[in-house]
């Protein structure tokens, strides 16, 4: 018999579940695999095909346990129950004894990947909000399947520094940390889903190793002993040559050829794309002029947005055409006054705030008219084609 506290077993269900996946074809997948032993640890497995995950929760165990059920019927038996969780095997059926409630749930008779047996090497240790901080490259990451090398989010790791980076084509993002790395760089592509998975899993005051079990695989085993928490998450990481050299060097050609510098406090940006997203268009025009900052909507009929933001300008007057949509991604990974630089119409505009560095691509709007300078002059309705750079 198998006792754990429902508080923790809920937990431990929680953290893996979300690498479970249903699917007609890999029934496997939507399974979880228990394991107990007499020292008093069960262990949570799940696997997705692409992302494995275990928790490890204390137990009271008087005999070995090693069943597989269905993932997500499990967790919502789980968080019916209260207190002490008796988990019996009997026959083909895991029983679950909690007070009066008896439940159980047929054994499944298939094998899925766990973590645990594989000898794995550290390669840097990093408290959980750096690794937060690291995760706000993602928001840059392509989802487009035709860009599979663009999938994902580029790390890597040096002695001291911990670098994270991602693209979309039109976007890109560098957030850089400092961490207790290894001796020797290295860098891995991690998948977007699993990049995405791993830090909605993290928390702030979580201790994150990294370790490599191999060529191409990679463990993050997330601890935090005065939570009892005990998570590994491991992938194989994506095929493909990210550009990072090329991103390096958009951020420094971008830096070098600045016009217009512009100081926003955050809020202030999160207001310009909840004032665009009002006026159902994705077209913003930011502008610089004589030391103040102004942005605009495009026209449509349902009306337009004008503002003076809070922020300064110097450097020499400019504007552009940016898209809401990417202001948002830049907006939702600051934290703090952002400093914008513009470069020209046709040229990525770069975003810094702290350690945090972003690049987008501006709109390429045909015949495009400075809004400010005419206040009856019309803007156009339609949403172009983005700038790519050469």
């Amino acid at each position: 018999m198998i006792t754990i506290q429902q508080e923790a077993l809920a937990a431990a269900l929680s953290a893996v579940n979300r690498a479970s996946l249903k699917s007609t074809l890999m029934a496997a997948f939507a399974l979880v695999r228990l394991d107990a032993s007499p020292e008093g640890n069960l262990c949570l497995s799940c696997f997705n095909g692409e992302t494995a995950a275990r928790a490890i929760a204390s137990c009271a165990c008087t005999e070995g346990l090693s069943v597989h059920v269905d993932a997500q019927t499990l967790k919502a038996v789980t968080e019916t129950l209260s207190g002490e969780v008796h988990l019996v095997v009997e026959g083909n059926a895991l029983h679950l004894e909690n007070g009066s409630n008896r439940t159980h749930l047929n054994l499944v008779d298939e094998t899925i990947p766990i973590i645990g047996t594989e000898s794995v090497q550290p390669l840097a240790s990093l408290p959980g909000h750096l690794l937060r901080s690291l995760g706000r490259a993602i928001l840059f990451a392509s989802t487009d399947e035709v860009r599979l090398p663009l999938n994902i989010l580029h790390l890597a790791f040096s002695k001291a520094e911990a670098t994270a980076r991602a693209a979309d084509g039109y976007t890109a993002a560098r957030v850089v940390e400092q961490v207790n790395g290894p001796q020797e760089e290295q860098s891995l592509a991690l998948p977007v889903s699993f990049a995405r998975l791993l830090v909605g899993l993290v928390e702030d005051e979580d201790t994150v190793q990294v370790q490599t079990s191999g060529p191409n695989h990679f463990l993050f085993e997330i601890t935090n002993d005065g939570k009892a928490k005990h998570l590994t998450l491991a992938t194989v990481t994506a095929a493909g040559n990210f550009p990072a050299e090329q991103v390096e060097q958009l951020i420094t050609d971008a830096r070098k050829s600045t016009q217009a510098h512009l100081s926003i406090r955050k809020h202030s940006l999160a207001q310009i794309v909840r004032m665009v997203s009002a006026m159902n268009t994705q077209s913003t025009f930011l502008k610089a002029c004589g030391g103040v900052v102004k942005v605009a909507s495009a026209e449509t009929e349902v009306g337009q947005a004008r503002s003076l933001l809070e922020g300064t300008a110097s450097g020499q007057d400019g504007h552009v055409w940016l898209s809401a949509a990417f202001l948002k991604r830049a907006a939702d990974s600051c934290k703090a006054e952002i400093a914008i630089h513009i470069t020209d119409e046709k040229k990525p505009i770069l975003f810094e705030e702290g350690n945090f560095t972003a690049l987008l691509m501006p709109l390429s709007i045909e015949l495009s008219k400075d809004t400010f300078s005419d206040e009856d002059a019309a803007i156009p309705l339609d949403l172009p084609e983005m700038v790519v750079p050469a």
